[in-house]
């Protein structure tokens, strides 16, 4: 019960620090940069964000992540997540219509960084979130997330708006050599306090 209670305080106290860093002024990169740092912190505090409390998809399902809500404003703003994969993940060029952290836990998550050419993308730049490490997105810019097989990656995602709210996110359909919209996402689990 204690880990819950720490992992709350924890929570709250970095959010509320966020907030008040990006609250009422434009996001910048600087700002994003800070915001990274402040999830690193949180991320740092291992014990309070285990597998037992956060499992990733059971080996049987057919989705290789599951996000659970860790913090989101009343009108949806500074939304935290926590995201667990087990499985291959790569994630299409996407734009998420607002800015982005992603901050690294337990294990590796290659992101790649692209720009819009006339033909579809075009690769500009690639990191790795790992723990002590992260990855900072601002509004309109294009990303893939890749993970491989293994061992279990944990992340935390923080967006200016909550997920179920981003109706209008783009990515970069190769097969069809278009853009489509993303549904917004709907299968969030609450995470447990």
């Amino acid at each position: 019960m204690m880990a819950g209670e720490d992992r709350r305080r924890a929570i709250s106290e970095t959010v509320d620090r966020i907030r008040d860093r990006a609250a009422n002024q434009e996001i910048t990169p600087k700002v994003l940069s800070d915001i990274k740092e402040d999830l690193i912190g949180l991320a740092a505090r291992r014990d309070l964000f285990s597998l037992e409390d956060f499992p990733p998809p059971e080996a049987d399902s057919k989705r290789r992540s599951c996000l659970y809500r860790l913090s989101e404003d009343e009108d949806h703003g500074f939304a935290l997540y926590l995201n667990v994969a087990s499985g291959d993940v790569n994630a299409p060029p996407h734009d998420h219509t607002t800015w982005a952290v992603i901050v690294g836990i337990e294990g590796q998550e290659e992101n790649r960084f692209y720009k819009k050419v006339s033909d579809g993308v075009e690769q500009i730049d690639s990191k790795m979130v790992e723990p002590g490490k992260g990855v900072a997105i601002m509004t309109g810019e294009f990303h893939t997330i890749h993970i491989n097989a293994g061992k279990p990656v944990m992340n935390f995602h923080m967006y200016g708006r909550g997920l179920e709210q981003l109706h209008e996110r783009k990515f970069w359909n190769e097969r069809k050599r278009e853009w489509n919209v993303f549904p917004a996402h709907t299968d969030i689990r609450e995470a447990r306090h």
